[in-house]
């Protein structure tokens, strides 16, 4: 087994075991659904985000949101949303006024767009491929569990609408990564076998820790000091 390619006009061969292929970054949504903020499914980039305005504002009303984990556009996209949060955080605090926040913001929000126009070629251009949204039954969706993706099939023949009957059913989500990396595939699989939008199928319920830690760093833990009064 091998890889081949061809770089700066030379063709290349490297020797392997395993290949692992790409398929483009999404938003990491755990926290946002931790707290239970509003999501929706983004049909270009096939992924939930949390919902929010063009200022970071999100369904709560004391929680704002930038950067990719907002949705994906780009590092530079990124940290103009930072700016842009930062001075609505400011303006909801009281520090500064909406007018000044919109005298602030509106360079900032179009170079934004502009760092955005690329996003719906790019969207369009380079999806993620067919094996990945619906991949053959014997591929392993759950890496953790070892779930494939026949067995989350199954699991909807039972009557499951969503990812987290299925984790019931498979084990599928219940590993380490909670479903960090088959969430959005086990969605899609049991979207496309009931019929249902993704949004309708969901995701899974998030559980703390929301990264595994290990026994030693839990040790390490300073304990919080009791308040003087």
């Amino acid at each position: 087994k091998a890889v081949c390619f061809t770089v700066g006009g030379h063709s290349k061969r490297i020797e392997t075991e395993t290949v692992l292929l790409h398929q483009g970054v999404v938003p990491n949504i755990q926290i946002s659904q931790a707290l239970s903020l509003d999501h929706h499914y983004d049909t270009a980039q096939h992924c939930f985000h949390p919902v929010s305005d063009s200022y970071g504002q999100t369904s709560a009303a004391k929680i704002s949101i930038a950067g990719d984990g907002a949705g994906i556009a780009g590092a530079k996209a990124a940290a103009l949303s930072g700016r842009i949060t930062a001075l609505n955080v400011l303006s909801i605090m009281g520090k500064i006024s909406t007018a000044d926040r919109d005298v602030a913001c509106a360079p900032l929000l179009q170079k934004r767009t502009r760092e955005n126009t690329i996003r719906p070629f790019l969207d369009r251009a380079y999806p993620p491929c067919d094996q990945i949204l619906q991949p053959t039954d014997a591929t392993i969706v759950c890496r953790c569990e070892e779930v494939t993706a026949g067995e989350i099939r199954k699991t909807a023949a039972l009557g499951s609408k969503g990812p987290n009957q299925t984790k019931a059913l498979s084990r599928a989500g219940m590993g380490p990564c909670q479903g960090r990396f088959c969430g959005l595939t086990v969605t899609g699989i049991l979207a496309a076998e009931t019929g249902q939008t993704p949004d309708e199928t969901g995701t899974y319920r998030i559980r703390s820790p929301i990264k595994p830690i290990s026994l030693g760093e839990l040790a390490a833990l300073q304990p919080l000091e009791k308040e003087q009064g």
